[in-house]
């Protein structure tokens, strides 16, 4: 029977991809019913919303979203406009927030009408991450499936139309031609999860000079851009900033034939695993090992190995401190150099 079903997310990017799987498996679930977004606007002004991602189509149709700040107008308006879509049920989608403040968002659902909600994290089980091994817990994508009682959905990922397609091939041509290129992002939400411009300058530099045509594209936010045209100046070969200058879908299109991802744990980052590119990502220990890595069993993760028993299970972010600084430079300069050799 089909259904109207309000699906609660919040989040940026990163946040959407790791979502999929599970929007794909209630899809799967639900083929007949209309999905559509509940979310906020994101806490960091420059990151960019789930709808630039997801837009509409056959899996989202469209997005509610909580006002910034809370503000009680905007908030009656926003509950206003799902009750009058009459959603018969709410499917919990999202790190769980503090439980006081999970019992108002049960309340604001409720107030909207809704009367069969899933997936609320209120007991200990939902909100914590499961171990693997003894070194790897469960990614977010994992605990969002478990969350809501589905599994790995048959497919997934994005559909993108073809003048997003050639809009992205066209650039990536214009700037590269048919010479190997890789994608960069050293951008981040958060301060504790950046790796210092020193680190990154060392590795471009021993990159270039070993592969001097190599072209560099840049990937990230447009505040972004100076400071990755300011690390890439000593770049040898072509260089295509799309810092702030192509949407989400189109970005993660342009990754597309980038040899590998190099970057921070970010939104770029998760962009370039949907795309299938192998990552070489620099983490901080804001979470367990596994919670944020990207998808693909092809990456080369550094994550601080002396740190991995700091961070509690449970979901939410974290303060990492310094801890990305205790990954060296040149081990992830051999790292790059050995997915490059690969390329002979």
């Amino acid at each position: 029977m089909a259904q109207n079903i309000l699906i609660f997310r919040r989040g940026s990017i990163g946040d959407a991809v790791v979502s999929l799987p599970a929007l794909c498996a209630i899809r799967e679930q639900y083929p007949e019913s209309e999905l559509r977004i509940l979310t906020n606007t994101p806490i960091m002004g420059r990151a960019a919303q789930l709808e630039s991602l997801f837009g509409r189509s056959d899996l989202i149709s469209d997005y509610f979203v909580f006002p910034p700040g809370g503000g009680i107008s905007l908030m009656q308006q926003t509950r206003k406009s799902i009750k009058t879509w009459s959603p018969h049920k709410l499917i919990y989608l999202s790190e769980p927030s503090r439980r006081m403040a999970l019992a108002k968002e049960f309340l604001f659902f409720k107030s909207c009408g809704i009367s069969s909600i899933e997936g609320m994290p209120f007991a200990n089980a939902l909100r914590q991450y499961q171990s693997k091994s003894s070194s790897l817990w469960e990614s977010e994508s994992e605990r969002l499936l478990r969350v809501v009682g589905l599994s790995w959905p048959s497919t997934f990922g994005l559909d993108f139309a073809p003048s997003e397609e050639n809009q992205a091939a066209k650039l990536i041509a214009d700037a590269f031609d048919d010479i190997p290129h890789i994608a960069l992002c050293v951008g981040g939400k958060l301060p504790d999860k950046d790796w210092g411009d020193s680190n990154w300058q060392m590795v471009l530099k021993s990159i270039s000079e070993a592969y001097p045509a190599l072209g560099l594209l840049l990937i990230g936010a447009e505040d972004e851009s100076e400071r990755s045209l300011s690390l890439a100046q000593n770049w040898q070969g072509p260089v295509l900033d799309l810092c702030g200058k192509t949407d989400p879908r189109v970005s993660a299109l342009a990754m597309k034939k980038a040899v590998f991802y190099l970057g921070h744990d970010s939104g770029p980052m998760h962009l370039a695993a949907l795309m299938k590119r192998r990552c070489i990502a620099i983490f901080s220990v804001r979470a367990k090992p596994g919670v944020w890595f990207p998808f693909g069993d092809n990456n080369h993760i550094f994550y601080p190995q002396e740190m991995r028993d700091q961070v509690s299970n449970k979901a939410g972010f974290r303060t990492a401190g310094s801890s990305i600084l205790s990954i060296k430079s040149e081990d992830v300069i051999e790292a790059c150099l050995s997915c490059m050799s690969a390329l002979k």
